[in-house]
Parts: C-alpha cells; sequence; structure tokens
C-alpha cells in the first residue's frame, strides 16, 4: 500500500476543496497587502450643473488621497488608493457630456487608480460618506466656492476664498524651467492660454501677498522662460510667463502645489 503522509493528505485537501478555496487563496497571493476594495463607480448630474462621481469601498477610508490634476496637455484628475483593489472591469466608462468624457478604475498589484477624464479643467473638491467618497466637478465659473455638500462659504462675498502663498522658480538638470506655486488650498480655480510668445495663467478668486506681487527676471538660468509677472486684477492673480522662442509645457496639480513645466520645443 502507498504511505501518504500528512503534508501531501493536506495538500490533496485543499485541491479537493473546490474552486471557490482555490479562489480566495489565489486572490490573496496576487495581493496580500490589500486592505480595501472598490465595490462601485457611479455618476449623477445634480440640478445645479456639474458632476458628482461616486466611489463606493468595503470600508470607509480615514481621509481622501491627494489628487492629481493635470490641466495640459490633457485635462484629467487622478486618484490613488493604496493597500486598496477593485471589484470593477478595467473598462472605461464613457460619460461624453460636457466637460466629463470618462471614469476608468484600473488596479496595479495592491493600489488602484481612478482616472477621470476631462474635455477641461474643472474645479474639484472631494468629502467622505461613510463608505462612499464623493469627488464634485464644476466650472471654474460656476459654484467653486461651494462644498461638496452644497452650502455656501461662510466668508464675505467680496473677499477672495483662496490666495497664493509662494511662486518659485527652479531650472531643471534638462534645462526646462519650472514654476512652483504653493496654493492656500488645493481647490483654487486655475485657467491656463497660450497667448503668443507668454503663457498665462489665472488663478480665479484668488488674492496675492503684497510681497509675491512682482517680476521675476529669470533669463540668465538658460531656460525657455525669459520673466514671470504675478499681478493682482481684481478679484484673480493672474501669472504671465515669457517665453523664448518655442516650448512645450505640461501643467498640474498636487494637493496645494500648481506646476507649470516648460522646456524647448520644435521650430
Amino acid at each position: 500500500m502507498l504511505s501518504v503522509g500528512w503534508p501531501v493528505l493536506a495538500l490533496l485537501c485543499v485541491f479537493l476543496a473546490g474552486g471557490s478555496t482555490r479562489e480566495a487563496v489565489s486572490a490573496e497571493m496576487r495581493h496580500p497587502q490589500a486592505l480595501n476594495t472598490v465595490q462601485a463607480l457611479d455618476y449623477a448630474i445634480p440640478a445645479g450643473g456639474g458632476f458628482i462621481v461616486k466611489l463606493v469601498f468595503r470600508h470607509g477610508l480615514k481621509k481622501p488621497p491627494p489628487a492629481i490634476v493635470n490641466y495640459h496637455p490633457k485635462a484629467s484628475i487622478v486618484l490613488d488608493f493604496a493597500d486598496t483593489d477593485s471589484a470593477l472591469g478595467k473598462d472605461p466608462v464613457e460619460v461624453r457630456q460636457r466637460e466629463l468624457r470618462s471614469l476608468q478604475v484600473l488596479q496595479a498589484g495592491a493600489r488602484t487608480r481612478l482616472v477621470i477624464e476631462l474635455a477641461s479643467p474643472v474645479v474639484h473638491e472631494i468629502a467622505l460618506k461613510g463608505n462612499e467618497l464623493w469627488i464634485t466637478l464644476r466650472r471654474p465659473d460656476a459654484g467653486a466656492s461651494r462644498d461638496a455638500g452644497g452650502r455656501f462659504s461662510e466668508a464675505a462675498s467680496d473677499a477672495p476664498r483662496h490666495g497664493l502663498r509662494e511662486v518659485a522658480f527652479q531650472r531643471g538638470e534638462s534645462g526646462q524651467g519650472r514654476i512652483i506655486v504653493e496654493l492656500s488650498n488645493s481647490a483654487t480655480p486655475v485657467d491656463i492660454r497660450h497667448q503668443g510668445k507668454t503663457l498665462i495663467v489665472d488663478f480665479l478668486d484668488s488674492s496675492l501677498p503684497p510681497g509675491l506681487e512682482r517680476r521675476l527676471d529669470v533669463q540668465d538660468f538658460g531656460t525657455p522662460i525669459k520673466a514671470i509677472e504675478t499681478v493682482r486684477r481684481g478679484s484673480r492673480v493672474q501669472m504671465k510667463i515669457e517665453l523664448e522662442g518655442a516650448t512645450e509645457y505640461t501643467a498640474y496639480q498636487v494637493g496645494r502645489h500648481f506646476v507649470v513645466s516648460l522646456q524647448t520645443g520644435e521650430r
């Protein structure tokens, strides 16, 4: 008679237990660090306009992750959730209404990413409601002062609700010029446009400390940026970035830091 030891018998029991046991063991081996799960993704269009994107988790979050807001060359909002897997498919949810193009949840190991693809930049606000995360999207000129619950700020209506804290310039290793703006909060509405050899950035509904209202001549640093002029324009702050020749740029925001990076483009 064939003698079978206890370790072999234990393995046979696991094998014979059926698909559910194998799937559970397999899922644990694939994502041993996943402590949470994205269970549902949905969106709604409130009566006042804009969009509300809703993620449902198996467990409520302690705090939302910082959003990565891309302004150029493509507009999008990205949120990464660590130690989280997804019970959703990989296909994007096509919306294509006004500013919102699509929603997609992607998983890599024990991290899950939400990508909100936009037709143009919007103001976003994030709120936690139990085991749900709500991202409210609005046009920069439509209700940017409201919070995710629809309340208006209690601040005076004529007082800017946002502000600039610092403006810094850096030269990258490859000769690119980087402008880093520290904002008072992550919900500051931003508008960017090219005008000839000038890149104009408007920080809407924002204030500027007197010490930051200035012109910085950075031409000697050998980057595509000649000068940076930051001034107050009524209820907004306008930054004019004077360029040297043809340039390509990216603009994004992480938390309270807005970054514009410019490098020499094809002539």
